[in-house]
C-alpha cells in the first residue's frame, strides 16, 4: 500500500538525524508542526515571533507539491484510492528530500494550513514532531477573507468543490458526504462548513497524538503571555518583543504582511454574514456528531468558539489596487556583469522575463517543469498566491503576468537557479563571496514588508554599470551549502536579504539553507562570472533537458543514497563540458 511506502520513506528520513525518544521531544532535531483549523488563524504571527530562533517552512507540503503528487492537500484523489500504487522514482525523491530539509539544529517551525483529507498523511510522515494547533473563531477568519477579498482571490469555490468531491469518495463518504453538500453555497455558507470539515479531520488525526493549542484570541488579548507559553513549551529564548512597525501606506499588495499591530478583536463582517459562518460552522459540526467520534466533533467545537468574543462593524470598501505594479515599464538594462570583491557580478537579479523564456524553451527540448507531481524549476503559484509565471497550455509557452515582466523571478529551486545559470554562461555565487561583497552595502531598500512583494529589479538612482539590491529584494541562491552527513540530501545556502525578512546585518549574514527543489516567495537567482564562465560556456536548452533526463533516468538505476543522487545532479548541472 502507498501509505506503508510512506511509512518506510518517513523512517527512513528520521534515521538520518540520529535517534528520536518520544518522550523527550525538546532535545530532538524533528521540527515543530503548527497546523491551523483554518487560513488567517496567526499563523504568520507565530513565524515572525520564533523567526530568529527557528527556521521556517511555509506550508511545505500545500506549495512545493504539485496538485498531482499523492500527498499533496490539492489532490483530488485521496492516496487511499490509488489502487495500492507505490510513489515514482521522482515522487519519491522529491518527498524524501523535502522531509528531510524539515530537520535541523535549532529545530524548524513548519506550518500548515488546510490540509483537509491530507492532514492523518502528514502526521504520519513527521511522526516525532511536537504539535501546535493555531485556532481562530469562524467569524475571525470570515472578516479577515473579507478585508483581503480572499474568497475570489484564492479560488476557494474551487477549493470547496475540490474537498467536497473528496469526501464523496469511497474512503470517506460514509462520515463526510453529509458535511459538504454540493449546492453551490454563497460564501459565507462554504466556509463555515470548510472551516469545520477541516478542524473536524485536524481534531480525529490528533485523538492519539500530543498537541498544544494557541487561540488567535488568546495572544491578541495577552501577546507576551501567549509567547511565553509557546517558548517555554519549546525550549527557545523568545527576545522581548515591541509592538510591530505598521505596514507602510505604499504597501503594494498587505496580504501577506505580519507586521501590523493586533490588540482588539474587531470582525468587518456585516451582522447576516457572520451569522451565516457561525451558524454552517456550527449546523456542520451538529451532522458530523452523526458519523464520528463524539470527542472528535467535541473537539473541533472547543477550537471554532469564539465567535461571541468578536465586535462587528461594518465592512468598510477598500479601494480596489491596481492590477499592474507602479515599476510597469520601468526599462531594464541590458545584462551586464561588475567586478567586485573577486568575481564579476551581474548588475540585475534574473527577471521574470528571463526565466519565462527558460521554462518555454526547456519545455520545447523535451523537459517540462512539472514532472511525477514534483516541481524541478520552479513551482507554479497562482498569481494570487504571489506567482508571477504560468504555463498557457493554448500558447504553448510561459507567459509573466502582466506588469511583472520586469520583477525578479522567485519560486525558483536551486536547480531551476543553477539550470538559469549554465544558460546564461554564468554561475551561482558561493556563501563566501556573496558575504564579502555584501560588506559595506549600502542597507537594503526593499525588506521587512517595507513594500509587500519584490520590486522591480531596477533600483531608480542607479546606472547599468552599477549592481542593484545587492542585498534586499530577494535572497539568492548559493552555489555551496553545509557541510553535512553525506546520506543526507544535499542543501544549498541562501544568501542576503529579501521583501519579507529583516535587513539587519545579522539577518543578513546568517546562515540558512534549503533543499535543491525548495522554493519561496522570497528567494531568486544572482549570477557571477569569472574567467572560466563566459557567455561562450552557456549551455543550450537541448543539452540541459539531456542532463536533467538523464538525472531522473537515474532515480531508477542501482540503489544510492539520497545525498549521492544530489550529488549527481549538481555534477549534471554545473559540469561545462557537454554530455556525451
Amino acid at each position: 500500500m502507498l501509505t506503508a511506502d510512506l511509512t518506510a520513506l518517513a523512517r527512513q528520513v528520521t534515521s538520518l538525524h540520529g535517534p528520536y525518544e518520544a518522550e523527550d521531544l525538546a532535545h530532538t532535531t524533528a521540527p515543530v508542526l503548527a497546523l491551523g483549523t483554518f487560513e488567517r488563524v496567526g499563523s504568520n504571527w507565530l513565524s515572525d515571533s520564533l523567526r530568529a530562533e527557528m527556521p521556517q517552512h511555509n506550508e511545505p507540503f500545500r506549495q512545493q507539491l504539485s496538485r498531482k503528487h499523492p500527498t499533496s492537500p490539492q489532490n483530488r484523489v485521496p492516496l487511499e484510492l490509488t489502487g495500492g500504487a507505490w510513489l515514482g522514482e521522482l515522487e519519491r525523491h522529491h518527498l524524501a528530500c523535502a522531509l528531510s530539509d524539515l530537520y535541523g539544529d535549532p529545530r524548524h517551525l513548519v506550518k500548515e494550513t488546510n490540509l483537509f483529507f491530507s492532514t492523518a498523511t502528514t502526521l504520519a510522515l513527521l511522526p516525532y514532531s511536537p504539535v501546535l494547533v493555531l485556532t481562530r473563531a469562524p467569524v475571525g477568519v470570515a472578516s479577515s477573507f473579507a478585508r483581503g477579498r480572499l474568497w475570489k482571490r484564492w479560488s476557494y469555490g474551487e477549493r470547496y468543490e475540490q474537498v467536497a468531491v473528496t469526501a464523496r469518495s469511497a474512503r470517506w463518504r460514509d462520515e463526510f458526504e453529509l458535511l459538504l453538500p454540493q449546492d453551490d453555497p454563497e460564501e459565507p455558507v462554504a466556509l463555515g462548513r470548510l472551516m469545520a470539515v477541516n478542524s473536524l479531520l485536524l481534531a480525529r488525526a490528533l485523538q492519539e497524538r500530543a498537541h498544544t493549542i494557541v487561540s488567535y484570541e488568546q495572544h491578541v488579548k495577552d501577546p507576551t503571555g501567549t509567547l511565553g507559553r509557546i517558548a517555554d513549551l519549546l525550549d527557545v529564548n523568545l527576545r522581548a518583543k515591541g509592538q510591530p512597525r505598521p505596514t507602510s501606506p505604499t504597501v503594494a499588495d498587505s496580504t501577506f504582511a505580519t507586521n501590523r499591530p493586533k490588540n482588539e478583536l474587531i470582525a468587518g463582517l456585516n451582522r447576516r454574514t457572520a451569522e451565516l459562518v457561525s451558524k454552517h460552522a456550527n449546523d456542520t459540526l451538529g451532522r458530523a456528531a452523526q458519523t464520528l467520534d463524539p470527542q472528535v466533533t467535541a473537539t473541533a467545537a472547543e477550537w471554532l468558539a469564539g465567535d461571541d468574543l468578536y465586535e462587528l462593524h461594518e465592512p468598510v470598501t477598500r479601494p480596489r489596487r491596481a492590477t499592474r505594479p507602479a515599476s510597469a515599464g520601468q526599462k531594464v538594462p541590458l545584462p551586464g556583469y561588475c567586478p567586485m570583491a573577486g568575481v564579476s557580478w551581474r548588475n540585475t537579479l534574473v527577471t521574470n522575463t528571463e526565466m519565462a523564456d527558460l521554462l518555454t524553451m526547456l519545455r520545447v527540448a523535451g523537459m517540462p517543469n512539472t514532472q511525477s507531481g514534483t516541481n524541478l524549476l520552479l513551482c507554479p503559484m497562482p498569481h494570487e498566491r504571489g506567482g508571477r509565471l504560468r504555463f498557457d497550455s493554448k500558447e504553448r509557452r510561459w507567459l509573466v503576468s502582466p506588469g511583472f515582466e520586469a520583477h525578479p523571478a522567485y519560486w525558483v529551486t536551486w536547480v531551476g537557479a543553477a539550470v538559469m545559470a549554465a544558460w546564461s554562461g554564468a554561475r551561482l555565487p558561493t556563501r563566501a563571496e556573496a558575504l564579502e561583497a555584501s560588506l559595506g552595502a549600502p542597507p537594503a531598500r526593499n525588506c521587512d514588508y517595507a513594500i509587500g512583494d519584490a520590486s522591480c529589479v531596477v533600483e531608480p538612482d542607479l546606472g547599468a554599470g552599477q549592481v542593484h539590491h545587492l542585498v534586499g529584494n530577494l535572497q539568492i541562491w548559493c552555489s555551496d551549502g553545509p557541510t553535512q552527513d553525506a546520506a543526507r540530501p544535499e542543501q544549498r545556502f541562501l544568501f542576503g536579504a529579501a521583501w519579507n525578512t529583516p535587513g539587519t546585518r545579522a539577518a543578513i549574514s546568517a546562515e540558512r539553507s534549503r533543499y535543491l527543489l525548495g522554493s519561496s516567495r522570497g528567494v531568486g537567482i544572482r549570477l557571477v562570472r569569472d574567467p572560466d564562465t563566459t557567455q561562450a560556456t552557456g549551455l543550450g536548452a537541448w543539452e540541459l533537458a539531456h542532463r536533467l533526463n538523464g538525472w531522473i533516468d537515474d532515480l531508477g538505476g542501482p540503489a544510492r543514497s539520497l545525498g549521492e543522487l544530489d550529488r549527481r545532479l549538481v555534477t549534471a548541472l554545473t559540469a561545462a563540458a557537454p554530455s556525451s
